[in-house]
C-alpha cells in the first residue's frame, strides 16, 4: 500500500498530467479560435468589398424596370405563338411586293429544319426589289431572308429574284 508521500506524488503527477491535457486542449482551442477569428475578418472584408460593388437598392430596381422595357420591346418585334401563320404571312408579302410593283411568279412554304418558310419567285424593276428588302430590313416585326438568289437581265434594269422569307415567333 502506497504511503502519504507516495499518495502525495501521485496526486502531484495526476494533476501535471491533467494540467498538460488542459494546457493541451486550451492551445487547440485557441489555434482554432485565432483560425476562426481569421476567416471571419477575411469574410466581412470580403463582404465590405462586396457592399461597395452593388448598386443601391434604387439603382437595382431601376435598372431592372429598364430591362423589363427592353424586354418588352424585343417581344413585340416578334410574333406571338399561334398570331401568324405562313399562308397569312404570305399573303402580306405578296401585298407588299405587289405595290413596289413586283410581280409574284410563284410562291411556296418549304420546311426545313421543322421551320416553315416561304419561297417566293418574283420579277420587277431592281428599286422595287432593293425597297423590298429595306422595308423587311426595317420592319418592326423580325423576319428573316436565310437564301436570296438575283438575276439582273443586262440592260433592262430588272431583276428576276428567288427568296425564302420567315417570321419570327416566341415559343
Amino acid at each position: 500500500m502506497p504511503d502519504s508521500r507516495e499518495k502525495r506524488l501521485l496526486a502531484v503527477l495526476a494533476a501535471s498530467a491533467a494540467l498538460a491535457v488542459l494546457a493541451v486542449a486550451v492551445n487547440l482551442g485557441m489555434e482554432r479560435l485565432q483560425a476562426a477569428e481569421s476567416q471571419s475578418e477575411k469574410l466581412r472584408s470580403g463582404l465590405a468589398r462586396l457592399g461597395k460593388e452593388l448598386p443601391s437598392e434604387a439603382e437595382a430596381v431601376s435598372r431592372v424596370e429598364v430591362l423589363k422595357g427592353d424586354l418588352a420591346a424585343l417581344r413585340s418585334r416578334f410574333y406571338a405563338a399561334g398570331e401568324m401563320n405562313p399562308y397569312s404571312f404570305g399573303t402580306l408579302v405578296k401585298d407588299r411586293l405587289t405595290s413596289l410593283g413586283m410581280t409574284v411568279v410563284r410562291y411556296q412554304v418549304v420546311e426545313v429544319q421543322g421551320r416553315k418558310d416561304l419561297e417566293f419567285s418574283v420579277t420587277g424593276s431592281v428599286r422595287s426589289l432593293v425597297l423590298f428588302l429595306k422595308d423587311v430590313s426595317e420592319a418592326d416585326r423580325d423576319s428573316s431572308i436565310p437564301s436570296l438568289t438575283v438575276t439582273v437581265r443586262e440592260g433592262t434594269g430588272v431583276a428576276d429574284a428567288v427568296f425564302r422569307i420567315g417570321y419570327e415567333t416566341l415559343d
